[in-house]
């Protein structure tokens, strides 16, 4: 998950934890319409004083916006990354044994 899909999914988690509307925080931020529908769509991103408004607004540190286990959504997609890199290595370890033992044979008389 990019930096920037880490934002979005933490500025949506706060957001709705909030019972905030894209509208409503737009206008808490005295922006357009569809400030924050760009935002979490990834058509733009907001400057640093923005950012410290939103997490202002949201009631929150500017830091928890970025950080990967902020939200649920970050969670899941970062715990799910992990799991499948430990599948992974757990796969190669034993395919690694399989294949030492089978070279092992081949070589015993």
């Amino acid at each position: 998950m990019s930096l920037q899909q880490t934002f979005i999914a933490n500025l949506r988690y706060f957001r709705k934890k909030r019972g905030l509307t894209q509208k409503d925080l737009s206008v808490y931020l005295n922006k357009g319409y569809n400030y924050i529908n760009c935002i979490e769509g990834g058509n733009s991103f907001p400057p640093p004083a923005v950012i410290d408004q939103i997490a202002q607004v949201l009631g929150i540190d500017p830091g928890q916006l970025f950080q990967k286990d902020s939200s649920p959504e970050s969670l899941c997609h970062n715990g799910s990354q992990r799991f499948s890199q430990e599948i992974t290595d757990r796969i190669m370890s034993h395919l690694k044994e399989v294949i030492a033992q089978e070279v092992s044979r081949s070589l015993s008389p």
